[in-house]
């Protein structure tokens, strides 16, 4: 007689956006301790996955791009970073993992529309 199978369960929408979170929060960490910028290209190659696999993948959990969901988690620990520390904007930069100033700049603006030294001189005089 054959012998049975178990399938693989599938996850949940929530138990695998909960993993893809985590699994960024890990990549990005590596990037803030290595004050290198964070790439789509290589979050895919760190998971294990083929770029195009994650690029359909992460719309589907999150409702943005690699590149959009890679960045909101980068400019929301550069916001705890200019609330939570006196590190310079460009110490910050480096280990939110953006790599120059002026990169985390331009999407702290584009995102907030204010400069992240506006940020933290609001934030704490609040």
């Amino acid at each position: 007689m054959p012998r049975r199978t178990k399938k693989p369960r599938r996850l949940s929408k929530d138990a695998a956006r909960g993993l893809l979170n985590r699994a960024a929060d890990l990549y990005l960490h590596a990037c803030y301790g290595t004050g290198t910028p964070a790439r789509a290209d290589e979050f895919a190659a760190w998971l294990r996955l083929a770029r195009p696999h994650l690029s359909q993948l992460v719309p589907k959990l999150v409702g943005m791009s690699v590149h959009d969901f890679l960045r909101s988690q980068q400019l929301a620990h550069a916001q705890h970073l200019l609330r939570t520390t006196l590190a310079t904007v460009q110490a910050i930069a480096i280990h939110s993992g953006f790599g120059t100033e002026s990169t985390l700049r331009r999407c702290f603006r584009a995102a907030f529309g204010i400069t992240p030294a506006k940020y933290r001189e609001q934030e704490t005089t609040e």
